[in-house]
């Protein structure tokens, strides 16, 4: 990824000043100023605000521009569909949504269709061209190839090892992305973390185990983008089932949820020697303070180095995480077109 790429998309979800942004890339001011000017020449970025500095003078601040450019993201789980119409400056709100039900799993191509059709309600909701819209994300469940489109198996399609990427982009006639729900949330984890540290995450919640990893600010994934799956890992019972939390009890739901995610951490952070283990999700969001103390016992109390030296960390996520972070891998894909 070049330079001004890298810069559109710091621009798109936050506005940055020059000097911010020389320290986030490590490159000389002088190169800054040069990249800068132009994307302002191109008309792609422009200046916006101005932030007081404690040291020297005040900070001009830049973004994308608004109100040219959009895309429409659609998350999908086995019991419904959530979709927006989005500016490539991801600070704005969502321009359109729609919410739809789903009653059981359906073929590819009727979800083709489902889609256009949706496209079309959002873009008229928004007022917006449908040429304008240079980008549709769409997030699922299962195994799914994030870069050949191929989704292997997923709960809401009846078919498997299919290209679900070109039949819908050949209904729609937008560049599509088809990504594993866990990775848009992994994607606004390793932002956080500048794109340059190694961890592994576990995301529970709406009925599904999320898991992903990064080594060096680089997302774990296999052949043709292939997202990790956890869940069929061999565990009694099932993983994902584990991670069923029962209010009515408590302090049993918190153990049996601790046994399965020290099982879980075992079998995946000491393969690449990672200590950082992130947990976030709705069930962390309600029960960290349970679940947390008896898994940071299992892993101080085993007696291997490499288990007793793993840390826990809490990430708190902000409402509608997966989201977000679907919205701006959408103007990630918007920026690789503009240049």
């Amino acid at each position: 990824m070049d330079y001004k790429q890298q810069i559109l998309n710091i621009l798109h979800s936050t506005p940055a000043s020059r000097v911010a942004m020389t320290k986030t890339l490590n490159i000389t001011r002088a190169y800054m100023t040069k990249l800068t000017a132009a994307l302002l020449s191109d008309g792609i970025i422009e200046e916006c605000d101005v932030k007081d500095a404690p040291l020297g003078r005040p900070q001009q601040l830049l973004a994308v521009k608004t109100g040219s450019l959009f895309s429409i993201n659609v998350m999908i789980r086995t019991y419904g569909l959530q979709a927006s119409l989005n500016d490539y400056n991801t600070t704005r709100p969502a321009l359109a949504t729609a919410n739809y039900p789903l009653s059981g799993p359906m073929s590819a191509q009727r979800l083709a269709e489902m889609l256009d059709v949706l496209a079309a309600e959002l873009c008229a909701q928004a007022n917006v061209a449908r040429e304008q819209v240079k980008a549709l994300g769409v997030a699922l469940q299962g195994g799914i190839e994030q870069h050949s489109g191929v989704v292997r198996w997923c709960p809401v399609l009846e078919e498997r090892n299919i290209n679900l990427r070109d039949i819908i982009c050949s209904h729609s006639g937008i560049a599509t992305q088809i990504v594993n729900i866990a990775w848009c949330s992994c994607y606004m984890i390793n932002k956080r973390t500048h794109s340059r540290e190694s961890w592994v995450a576990f995301m529970p919640g709406f009925g599904s185990l999320g898991f992903g990893y990064c080594i060096n600010g680089q997302p774990g994934l296999g052949d043709n983008g292939f997202y990790p799956e956890i869940v069929h890992l061999p565990y009694a019972s099932g993983l994902e089932n584990a991670f069923l939390f029962d209010p009515a009890a408590p302090q049993q739901s918190a153990q049996r949820t601790a046994e399965a995610l020290f099982f879980a951490i075992c079998c995946t952070a000491p393969i690449h020697n990672i200590k950082r283990v992130i947990l976030t999700g709705e069930l962390f969001e309600d029960y960290a303070d349970l679940i947390m103390p008896i898994t940071h016992r299992l892993l101080r109390e085993n007696p291997s180095e490499h288990i007793n030296t793993i840390r826990l960390e809490y990430m708190k996520a902000s409402y509608n995480y997966s989201m977000v972070g679907l919205v701006q891998l959408s103007s990630d894909a918007i920026t690789a077109t503009l240049l």
